[in-house]
């Protein structure tokens, strides 16, 4: 082979890689302010797991991203940032509480059209913090059967109720793989997704429990008792979206190709109400979980 024609060769090998990974969508990035930092007794690492997430989102072509790293509640009180800078706030941040000064800022961003994504950690703390309960709704509320009602479905798909004092407090499962069921299929988010896909070693949360029940629930894994835990779900408050996202604890969940997917459109979904964010092409499948950067062919 002539050397003109090996670089023509590889040429289009490299060009056939880069097509892989490159989203097949030409949309603007969002801008996104990442909030993190807070890890105590080492539960939930968010160093590597932002070194996960970031490179991945990239693929999705969410690339316009800050973070605001927040050690506790003095580093987010110092924090001179505006909210409405951005275009999407996502929130993986693990503490008992948040200064309520900043949540009330936030809420004001949420309430007049912003967008916010909760993610994992988050969902275990903020405790007992109303402004908080009242984005997600149900939470992660560890050891609290007390602690407002529980929310969880039977293998028919109906919801149950358990209320206050009902059943147990939130938990998770042994870390492991699991299959994470679609359940409303006609979401912007979940649309074009397979029924059933197997989610990388992870927690898989159930018992989630808040004072509002009043969520659209978009996906659902089957937990120890038997019943369906929310895993992903989204609400309205006020004028703007919120979509919460329980799996990502650390790695291979948080570089799972199904989580990864779930949290770009989620994020595009708060953002803008639509979803052109594609499906990669190596989302996993009901045996397998995926966790190698995600892959689009145009």
């Amino acid at each position: 082979m002539s050397k003109f024609l090996r670089l023509i060769t590889a040429g289009v090998l490299i060009l056939a890689a880069i097509m892989l990974t490159v989203p097949a969508h030409g949309q603007e990035s969002i801008s996104t302010l990442v909030i993190t930092g807070a890890a105590p007794y080492g539960y939930h690492p968010w160093e590597s797991n932002i070194e996960l997430i970031e490179p991945r989102l990239e693929t999705f072509g969410i690339t316009d991203t800050e973070y605001h790293i927040a050690h506790g509640l003095e580093d987010w009180r110092k924090w001179e940032g505006s909210y409405s800078d951005y275009d999407a706030i996502v929130i993986i941040y693990y503490w008992s509480q948040a200064p309520e000064q900043e949540l009330e800022k936030l809420d004001r961003y949420v309430r007049q059209g912003g967008a916010l994504v909760v993610v994992h950690s988050a969902l275990a703390g903020f405790w007992k913090q109303d402004i908080f309960d009242g984005w997600t709704g149900i939470a992660y509320r560890e050891r609290d059967a007390d602690y407002g009602h529980n929310l969880a479905f039977n293998k028919e798909g109906q919801r149950i109720i358990r209320s206050p004092g009902e059943g147990d407090g939130s938990a998770h499962a042994p870390i492991d793989t699991f299959r994470i069921e679609t359940k409303d299929p006609n979401h912007p988010i979940m649309q074009g997704l397979p029924e059933t896909w197997m989610q990388a070693r992870d927690e898989l949360y159930y018992n989630l429990r808040g004072p509002n029940t009043n969520i659209r629930v978009l996906a659902v894994a089957q937990a120890p008792d038997g019943t369906y835990a929310p895993q992903a779900w989204v609400r309205r408050h006020g004028s703007g979206r919120i979509f919460c996202l329980t799996p990502g604890h650390h790695a291979p969940g948080a570089s799972s190709v199904g989580f990864i997917t779930l949290l770009a459109r989620g994020i595009e979904w708060a953002a803008t109400g639509q979803v052109t964010t594609p499906i990669p092409t190596n989302f996993p499948g009901t045996r397998e979980p995926i966790t190698e950067l995600p892959q689009f062919n145009r």
